[in-house]
Formats: structure tokens, C-alpha cells, sequence
């Protein structure tokens, strides 16, 4: 009995300490500047769609998506926590509205997948100026 009971303590212990899981996450780290410069685009909307499927299922696609804004110096930092282990996920798509001094643009980048589940990308792109073919 004394070693049920003190069983039972081990127990609530261990239940009672806090259960602190990391989730799984989606991220894009980029930069957005001025193709013909190399300049820095500050504070342009940048809307990222990451891409996945169904463990197993690749007709069951899914979508997250984020919109964030580019700093001074032009880069952009997107992250989405998801459930981990459920998808895969593929690519994001890139969509980086117009601004005073650039036109719109749409690129897309591989993810690569994480320990966690996620998936981590990193890119810079270019965008054209306004007034150019």
C-alpha cells in the first residue's frame, strides 16, 4: 500500500509540473529590394502563403497565411505556429504589394521541413521600379 501511495505522489508530480510543448512553425525569413539598385523597399505589405498537404495525402492541400511588412533595411520575418507532424509542408508563395517606388510582385520558394513538423525558408527578392517595362 505504502508503495501504491507513493506511486500515486510520483504521479502528481509529475502532473502538476508545467508541460511546455514547442509547436511546430512555419517561417520565412526575406528581404525586399529594388532591382536595378539593390536598394531596400521599406514598409511594403508582403503577404506569404505557405503551402502543404495531408500526411500522405497529397489531394488534401492546405494553406496558412500571413501578412507582415518589410523594415527599414527591407527584410521581413513570417511566422505561423501550426500542428505539428499533421502536414508537409512544400513551398510558400510570395506576394509583395506595390509601393511608392516599386511595382507588385509574385515569387514562390521551397520550405524545408523542420524536426518539429514546420518548415523554415529564406529568400531575398527583387522587385522592379515603378515607370520600368
Amino acid at each position: 500500500m505504502k508503495r501504491f501511495l507513493g506511486f500515486l505522489g510520483s504521479v502528481g508530480l509529475v502532473l502538476s509540473a508545467p508541460l511546455t510543448a514547442e509547436a511546430a512553425r512555419l517561417s520565412l525569413v526575406g528581404s525586399v529590394k529594388l532591382s536595378v539598385a539593390e536598394s531596400p523597399i521599406e514598409d511594403a505589405r508582403v503577404t506569404v502563403t505557405f503551402h502543404g498537404h495531408e500526411m500522405g495525402i497529397h489531394e488534401y492541400t492546405t494553406q496558412r497565411r500571413i501578412r507582415v511588412r518589410t523594415d527599414a533595411s527591407g527584410s521581413f520575418e513570417a511566422v505561423v505556429k501550426v500542428p505539428d507532424d499533421r502536414y508537409i509542408w512544400t513551398h510558400a508563395t510570395v506576394e509583395i504589394d506595390e509601393t511608392d517606388m516599386s511595382k507588385a510582385a509574385i515569387a514562390q520558394t521551397l520550405c524545408q521541413i523542420d524536426e518539429q513538423g514546420g518548415g523554415y525558408c529564406s529568400k531575398s527578392f527583387n522587385v522592379n521600379p515603378l515607370g520600368s517595362q
